[in-house]
C-alpha cells in the first residue's frame, strides 16, 4: 500500500481525480455550493497536495518555493471570507493579491534589475494572470444562467493548471509540474460529475466566489513561480499558460456566439474554446523543450 500511495502517478493523477469526484458528489447530495465547510474541504485537500509535493512549510521562507504555501495559507483565507463581504469586491482584492504574490515571489529578481527573456516573460505572465483574475472573478451570474456558465472558472482554473504544469516539466521544473498536475486531476473530477449531472437532466454546481478565488490563486502563483525561476521553461509557452481565465470570460462574451444550442454540447465547446491557449502551450513546450528536460536532466 505505502508503495502504490508512494507512486508519484497516484498521487499526481488517481488520488486528486478520485478525491475530485468524492468532493463534487459531497457538494451535489450533502453540502450547499456556498457552504463554508465546502470551502474548508477544498482548502484541506490544497494543502494536503501543497504538503505532499513540497513538504512542511519553512520558517521563515527563503526560497521561492517555500512560499507557495504561504500564498496558498493567503488564498485560503480570503477564500473563508463571507460571500457578502467578497462579492463585487473579489476582483478588487485578486488584483492586491496577486500583485503582492508577485512582488514577494520575485523581489530578488526585480531589484537585480536585468530584463532578459525570462524576466519579460515572468512580467507578462504576472500581468496577464492579474487581469484575468480580476475579470473572472468580478463575473456575476447570470438571471437565467446558461448551461456552460457553471463551467467557465473551473475549466479556466483546469486549463491554466494542466499546461502550466506540463511545461513546469518540459522546463526541467519537476515538482512545481507535479502540484500543478494534481490541482489540474482534482478539478477534472468536479467537472466530471458536474458534467454527468448535467446530461442526466441536473443542474451543475456552482463554485462560490471562495472557492474560485483560492483555487485560481493557487494555480497562478505557482505559474508566477515558475516564470521567474524555471530558465528552461519556454517564455511564449508561460504567457499561453496564463490565458485560459481571459478566454474563460470572453467565451460569456464576445465568443458566446460560437456555442451550439444543445445543451449538452455548450459545456464541451466551452471548454475547448477555453483551453485553447492551453492547448497552443503545450504543443510549443513540447516543440522547443530543451533536450532531456523532461526528465530533468539537462
Amino acid at each position: 500500500m505505502s508503495a502504490i500511495l508512494g507512486n508519484p502517478m497516484v498521487t499526481t493523477a488517481a488520488l486528486p481525480l478520485l478525491l475530485g469526484i468524492v468532493l463534487a458528489l459531497a457538494a451535489r447530495f450533502a453540502l450547499p455550493a456556498a457552504s463554508p465547510v465546502l470551502t474548508l474541504f477544498w482548502a484541506a485537500l490544497l494543502l494536503f497536495f501543497y504538503w505532499d509535493t513540497l513538504g512542511p512549510p519553512a520558517v521563515p521562507p527563503v526560497a521561492a518555493s517555500q512560499k507557495l504555501i504561504y500564498l496558498a495559507f493567503a488564498g485560503i483565507v480570503i477564500g473563508l471570507l463571507p460571500e457578502r463581504m467578497l462579492g463585487r469586491a473579489t476582483s478588487f482584492v485578486a488584483v492586491i493579491a496577486f500583485a503582492a504574490a508577485f512582488l514577494w515571489l520575485g523581489w530578488r529578481r526585480l531589484a537585480g534589475g536585468s530584463l532578459d527573456l525570462q524576466m519579460i516573460a515572468a512580467l507578462a505572465v504576472g500581468l496577464l494572470t492579474l487581469i484575468g483574475a480580476a475579470l473572472l472573478t468580478a463575473r456575476q451570474p447570470s438571471p437565467m444562467p446558461s448551461p456552460e456558465e457553471p463551467f467557465l472558472a473551473p475549466a479556466a482554473v483546469l486549463a491554466l493548471s494542466l499546461s502550466a504544469a506540463i511545461v513546469s516539466v518540459l522546463g526541467a521544473s519537476i515538482v512545481t509540474g507535479q502540484l500543478l498536475g494534481s490541482l489540474a486531476a482534482l478539478i477534472g473530477g468536479w467537472c466530471l460529475v458536474q458534467y454527468v449531472v448535467m446530461l442526466r437532466g441536473g443542474a451543475a454546481v456552482w463554485w462560490s466566489k471562495g472557492v474560485e478565488f483560492l483555487l485560481l490563486y493557487a494555480a497562478a502563483t505557482v505559474l508566477v513561480q515558475v516564470a521567474l525561476l524555471a530558465p528552461k521553461a519556454n517564455p511564449a509557452a508561460l504567457i499561453l499558460s496564463s490565458l485560459p481565465p481571459i478566454a474563460a470570460v470572453l467565451v460569456r462574451g464576445r465568443l458566446q456566439g460560437l456555442l451550439p444550442g444543445t445543451r449538452p454540447l455548450r459545456p464541451l465547446v466551452a471548454g475547448i474554446l477555453i483551453a485553447i491557449p492551453a492547448v497552443l502551450a503545450i504543443v510549443t513546450a513540447i516543440v522547443w523543450a530543451p533536450h532531456g528536460a523532461a526528465l530533468g536532466f539537462s
